[in-house]
């Protein structure tokens, strides 16, 4: 039988301004952007494009509002969407003791799919196309699988970055109960494997998953190359929480005789391609082995503020050099929502410094789009918008009684925008939020299932009231 080659789809967005974020940083406000299935074919003026517009099989009016990149939210824990407002009043120590480690070995698969999809639900009405899901509960292959099932569901760009702990000395002195370490190296590694290869061929490559090492205390030398062998092999990231709090870089100096990021380097784990999420408590000599290895900072300010773990120093390592990506963290933040992130970070760096020039709205912007696009490898694909990329992006109204009159773009969405304000999201040249309403999940039904598994799942942990 002879096949006939899918025609691809073409979506002209008209009458939009454009925040392209491109080299030359452009903002059109007249725009128009070309999409030709999943990729963007064309952005400029709407008169040059007049033509193009026409041959389109598909048009969007933007009229009032703006595109921009999808955010990229570079850390989160999906399944502690499940637990809101638990960590209120806890340190970082605290938190894991008394809410992570008792919810651990009574989640169910089911309840870790759910805590994904409230998750995903909400990332996407907050106008984040791409999300990074740290998970760090019950990390088995069907518990793990299901988050990047709901990934591939609703149509989300995602990266499942697979925890794992090990008993190291450092653990059993700080009392990490038995039941945390669920496998052994080789089979943290064996199932991490499974996942990559396959997911892999799955999702047209939209949902990946990588090796990530929880903690540098739930982690030796020997788990971290472990883990960065299996990320070489298969060119993904290694995401792993660093100096998030002061009593990690205390122990990690009495453990190896070093602070954590000069560890990562004897330890010959720290490159291109490693998360380094937190990193609060950094020194100079550890600001300049990033700036020189490489590797990437995820800057969670909204959690790093609620668990009082300390303010890392963003500015410093931009003015290095070195790229930071924006995160909203888990419970720490309470919710994914990017704006909130985003204004955080913009008056915690101020305030902090006493400079209020000491990070910029277009900085911050540029930190939750492209810096999460590079952290991912991924900056030639999504993060602005651009001929050839992706055609992940965001339609923002800006015709609200908060925003109005707009006289600088990144100060408005930075400062004044909130995740309500997010119309339309695309991922991949499909629309899956139009006029706020998710066109992949079911919002009521996974509502309702959250509601009532929350409770339960408190019961079985012994957390209830």
């Amino acid at each position: 039988m002879l096949r006939v080659a899918r025609r691809p789809l073409d979506t002209a967005l008209v009458n939009v301004t454009l925040l392209t974020l491109d080299s030359e940083r452009r903002i059109i406000p007249d725009g128009c952007l070309i999409v030709r299935d999943d990729r963007i074919e064309a952005v400029g003026d709407r008169a040059e494009l007049i033509r193009r517009i026409a041959q389109s099989q598909r048009t969007i009016d933007g009229r009032g509002m703006v595109a921009v990149p999808g955010f990229v939210n570079a850390h989160t824990h999906s399944f502690q969407s499940l637990l809101r407002g638990l960590a209120d009043g806890m340190d970082l120590i605290g938190f894991l003791r008394n809410v992570v480690y008792p919810v651990s070995p009574v989640i169910t698969p089911e309840e870790t799919r759910l805590g994904a999809a409230i998750s995903v639900l909400e990332a996407i009405k907050s106008g984040t196309t791409c999300l990074i899901d740290n998970h760090s509960a019950d990390t088995g292959f069907e518990a793990t699988d299901a988050i990047a099932q709901i990934f591939a569901e609703s149509g989300l760009r995602g990266l499942v970055a697979r925890g794992f702990r090990q008993p190291t000395a450092r653990a059993r002195a700080w009392r990490v109960p038995e039941h945390a370490f669920q496998f052994s190296l080789a089979e943290e590694i064996e199932i991490t494997r499974g996942l990559i290869e396959k997911w892999r061929r799955e999702a047209d490559g939209r949902v990946q998953v990588c090796p990530a090492p929880l903690t540098l205390f739930l982690a030796g030398p020997d788990d971290l190359r472990a883990a960065k062998a299996l990320a070489d092999e298969y060119a993904v990231p290694v995401h792993v929480h660093v100096a998030e709090a002061r009593s990690e870089v205390e122990a990690t100096l009495e453990d190896y005789g070093c602070r954590e990021v000069e560890h990562l380097a004897r330890v010959g784990v720290l490159d291109r391609r490693f998360h380094v999420v937190h990193g609060i408590w950094l020194d100079e000599r550890e600001l300049d082995l990033l700036a020189e290895r490489g590797g990437h900072v995820v800057h969670c300010p909204t959690s790093n503020m609620s668990l009082a773990s300390g303010v890392a120093r963003v500015p410093e390592m931009l003015a290095r050099g070195v790229n930071v990506a924006l995160a909203s963290d888990g419970l720490g933040n309470h919710n994914h929502d990017m704006f909130s992130v985003m204004k955080t970070a913009s008056l915690l760096h101020r305030v902090h410094t006493l400079r209020p020039d000491a990070l910029r709205p277009q900085q911050v912007l540029e930190m939750a789009t492209l810096g999460g696009a590079r952290a991912l490898g991924l900056e030639k694909e999504i993060g602005s918008l651009e001929p050839g990329k992706r055609a992940d992006l965001v339609l923002l109204d800006l015709r609200k009684p908060h925003l109005v009159p707009v006289y600088d773009l990144p100060t408005a969405i930075v400062h004044g925008a909130n995740a309500a304000d997010v119309d339309t999201v695309m991922v991949d040249g499909q629309v899956i939020m139009e006029s706020r309403r998710v066109k992949t999940l079911d919002e009521a039904a996974i509502v309702s299932a959250v509601e009532a598994a929350g409770p339960e799942l408190l019961r079985r942990a012994g957390l209830s009231s």
